[in-house]
């Protein structure tokens, strides 16, 4: 559980105080709060392993973390500068291709 101090702006807490007072009163006409997973559809995102250099606007082939399947996967997060280092990110499919969506600092 993290112990970080959270601020609000004055209006967002004079809206969280206004809803909490307005229960406090009775009014429990509103639908209850639900907590639901949010999953997104199957093969829709992946975790992505990659090396090297990778230009804004390019394609590369990626392998599927963690396995050894590799896919073709469209950079349109940013350029990404030479490395002989490993990097990971994650590519999100829009129709029939794969797009980098983020990419881990190296």
């Amino acid at each position: 559980m993290s112990t970080a101090r959270v601020d609000f702006t004055r209006g967002a807490a004079e809206r969280i105080a206004a809803v909490v007072r307005r229960v406090e009163q009775g009014d429990r006409d509103g639908t209850p709060l639900t907590f639901t997973r949010v999953d997104t559809p199957a093969g829709t995102m992946r975790i992505v392993a990659f090396t090297g250099a990778w230009g804004k606007s390019t394609l590369k082939t990626v392998t599927i973390d963690p396995t050894t399947a590799t896919m073709t996967v469209s950079n349109i997060f940013a350029s990404i500068s030479s490395s002989n280092c490993s990097r990971k990110g994650a590519a999100a499919r829009i129709g029939e291709t794969w797009y980098l969506i983020s990419a881990e600092g190296g």
